[in-house]
């Protein structure tokens, strides 16, 4: 059994999640040994076990995006699902900072709706890019709260908790950035995805990953916003798969994407609605405010 204390909570009562192969870097590629995830029963906050790939080394964007080169190709597609998460009217004439915020996908998607832009981003290589698009360009979240503090209306991080050492930490120093009754919208993949729960080894060798340290839920996300000092947290889902996926992930036990069975818009709909209700969804959401 693990020793280790849960880190966001510091509790020991804790659980082995999965012990099996994980995903090292792009699909297809697999650990050679087995791996540990232990999931915390007081918090609900999930880790792996051992030394994931750091998030702001060059090995990282290597395994994940095949190289800094290769952001937009495999980023750019993505942008539009997730400029509703945000809502467009809620930037008008506001500051957005975004908080690992990579090339600047998102960014380039809304930047003509804010008033000013702040981006943090540990891959200094991201670092010139981005300041000729005339964000505000940090490394690290306490390097930003040393000239942003109390400056940010909304700020927004997606797939990027999972990889910090210290989620609540990095929580307390994005709040910091954050005015009075400044909001962040914080997105992870789903610890309760029901392909998980219905391929546990299959999906599990996809979904646990050498550069993710942390898995999380809805009852995590709360457990995380109140250590971090938000007044409150309201959670959601977004799921960003059709139904011919999770039909193919059942019969081949692999990763097909999108369109791959033509379906009516009604069916996926339905699918999709359903997997939101139910708290099944790929992407979980939260809503922190100050």
């Amino acid at each position: 059994m693990s020793e280790t204390p849960c880190r966001v909570c510091g509790s020991q009562d804790k659980s082995l999640l999965y012990n099996g192969l994980i995903r090292m870097g792009q699909v297809g590629r697999l650990s050679n040994s087995p791996h540990e995830v232990w999931a915390c029963n007081s918090c609900s906050s999930a880790w792996l076990v051992g030394d994931p790939v750091d998030y702001d080394s060059e090995e990282y964007r290597h395994l994940v995006d095949g190289g800094a080169d290769n952001f937009y190709k495999l980023h750019d597609a993505s942008q539009a699902a997730r400029m509703p998460l945000v809502g467009t009217d809620k930037l008008r004439d506001r500051v957005l900072a975004d908080i690992g915020c990579g090339a600047g996908a998102f960014m380039d998607a809304m930047r003509g709706f804010a008033k000013e832009t702040v981006v943090v981003e540990p891959t200094r290589s991201f670092h010139p890019i981005l300041k000729e698009k005339g964000h505000r360009v940090y490394a690290y979240t306490a390097d930003a709260v040393t000239q942003e503090k109390g400056k940010v209306d909304l700020a927004t991080c997606l797939s990027v908790i999972e990889h910090v050492e210290d989620p609540v930490q990095f929580l307390k120093e994005i709040r910091q950035l954050l005015k009075p009754g400044g909001k962040l919208l914080l997105g992870t993949p789903n610890r309760n995805d029901w392909l998980l729960e219905l391929l546990p080894h299959e999906f599990g060798q996809f979904f646990y990953r050498h550069v993710h340290r942390w898995y999380f839920d809805d009852r995590s996300f709360h457990s995380l916003g109140k250590l971090a000092g938000f007044g409150s947290v309201e959670t959601f889902f977004d799921h960003r798969y059709d139904l011919s996926n999770f039909m193919l992930w059942l019969r081949d036990k692999r990763p097909t994407g999108n369109g791959k069975i033509t379906m009516s818009p009604i069916i996926n709909s339905a699918f999709r609605e359903y997997l939101i209700e139910s708290g099944r969804a790929d992407f979980l959401c939260a809503w922190l405010t100050v």
